[in-house]
């Protein structure tokens, strides 16, 4: 009688399980990475684990390089291109308007030189309301606004 609606139960859970899964993957941000991403990380544990919390470029590379540690395989691009992807997609928000140098750099993924670009012209011209006044500092990778877009908080 308890195997009768016990297997049910269980074919039932493991279907809604793959589902999960499979939906999960669905609903990640596309960009540079994603495959990799899927293939690196999707054998130990769930997408949702993963793309809950909002981490640092440089919180991120230490969750990768444990992971790493931990048996996941991926060349050092690919593990690269892990860390692009989950910084852009799951980074953790900075206010450019008050974070300093440091914490642009670590938040945002721009060199030490482009985050004290951006306090100094800050300084200079006064808070940041968009985007475009953001590309006006001397200097900044534009492409790499647009990546970090996500990220940034006026």
């Amino acid at each position: 009688m308890l195997m009768r609606w016990f297997l049910p139960l269980i074919f039932t859970l493991v279907l809604t399980s793959v589902i999960s899964s499979a939906t999960g993957s669905d609903d990640l941000p596309e960009g540079k990475g994603k495959d990799v991403f899927l293939k690196m990380c999707s054998n130990c544990h769930g997408l949702e684990q993963v793309t809950s919390v909002k981490n640092s470029k440089m919180q991120w590379t230490y969750v990768v390089d444990d992971m790493v540690s931990r048996g996941a395989e991926g060349t050092d691009e690919e593990v690269n291109a892990v860390i692009g992807y989950l910084a852009q997609n799951f980074g953790k928000p900075v206010n450019v308007n008050t974070a300093t140098a440091k914490e642009i750099e670590a938040g945002l993924s721009f060199t030490a030189a482009q985050s004290e670009s951006i306090v100094q012209y800050r300084t200079d011209k006064g808070a940041f309301k968009t985007y475009e006044d953001l590309l006006k500092v001397p200097g900044l990778d534009a492409g790499l606004v647009e990546e970090q877009k996500k990220n940034i908080l006026f």
